[in-house]
C-alpha cells in the first residue's frame, strides 16, 4: 500500500489494488486528489447502472460508473467499475498551495489507509445489496 502523495499535476498511480470481499478495487492517486474504484461483477443488481441507481454510501457519493477502468494512461481494465473522489469541498486539492491564502480551505488530505476503509464499507454494501436481490428483499 503505497501513501497518497498529493501534487498540482494530474497523474495516475495505483496506491492499492486486490480484493475485498470477493470484489477487485484500486485505490488511485490522480495527483490533485485521490480516488476508489470497485468492480461490480455480471451478476449483480448495480451491474451497468447508472451512478444515481445505486444506494451505496461512501465519501462524496458515486462519481464514476463505466464499462472501463484506466489503471495507467494507456492501459485500460474491461469491467463495470463504480467509483468516488476525495476532491471535494473540504478535501485537500494538490494546488492549493498555488492559491491566494485567502482561497485556502485547509481541506483534509486523505491517507490511503483512511481510503481502504471506504472501500471496505462499499464492498460491505455491495455484497449486502447482492443478498438482498438474491432472498427477494428488494429490487
Amino acid at each position: 500500500m503505497k501513501e497518497m502523495i498529493y501534487q498540482a499535476e494530474r497523474k495516475r498511480e495505483i496506491l492499492d489494488t486486490g480484493y475485498c470481499l470477493g470484489l477487485l478495487y484500486y485505490i488511485m492517486n490522480l495527483g490533485m486528489y485521490p480516488t476508489a474504484y470497485v468492480k461490480i461483477p455480471e451478476n449483480h443488481r448495480y451491474y451497468k447502472k447508472d451512478m444515481g441507481e445505486m444506494d451505496i454510501n461512501v465519501h462524496g457519493g458515486i462519481t464514476y460508473s463505466n464499462d472501463n477502468l484506466y489503471i495507467e494512461n494507456n492501459q485500460k481494465i474491461d469491467g463495470w467499475f463504480i467509483g468516488w473522489d476525495y476532491g471535494h469541498y473540504g478535501d485537500y486539492e494538490g494546488y492549493e498551495e498555488k492559491l491566494p491564502k485567502e482561497l485556502q480551505t485547509g481541506g483534509k488530505k486523505w491517507t490511503t489507509e483512511e481510503i481502504f476503509k471506504d472501500v471496505k464499507s462499499a464492498c460491505y454494501q455491495l455484497q449486502k445489496a447482492k443478498e438482498e436481490n438474491e432472498n427477494g428483499n428488494k429490487e
